[in-house]
């Protein structure tokens, strides 16, 4: 969905998904959630939900902490990745993390399996 506040482009969802060092890398993680967060509010960043899983019903996907980030655009999200301060707290998520997974999602125009004129 296009922002106007933001030339056009369109909204960025980043699907954040970590498995922490144990036994404390959920408080490295929290630390370093905390240096982040203000830096990414400069980019415009908002934190839209966070869960932690409880139970697997079907797969082979158990993180100890899963949360979805919005973004203005894509690029904002890279902006705040090179932000020389965001570099300095970076090596806190490293320190907390055996595994990341971040995956770059956008808002659907329609249901999944139906067809709007932008899908083509």
């Amino acid at each position: 969905m296009p922002n106007s506040e933001n030339g056009g482009e369109e909204r960025a969802y980043i699907l954040h998904a970590v498995w922490f060092v144990k036994p404390r890398g959920a408080q490295r993680y929290a630390e370093y959630l905390e240096g982040a967060s203000v830096i990414a509010e400069k980019y415009g960043a908002r934190r839209v939900e966070a869960l932690i899983p409880v139970d697997v019903i079907q797969g082979d996907f158990k993180p100890d902490y899963v949360y979805v980030t919005e973004w203005p655009s894509i690029d904002h999200f890279y902006r705040f990745v090179r932000d020389p301060g965001y570099r300095e707290v970076a090596h806190l998520r490293e320190e907390a993390c055996t595994k990341r997974v971040h995956v770059h999602c956008r808002r659907p125009s329609t249901r999944p399996g139906e067809q709007s004129v932008s899908d083509g």
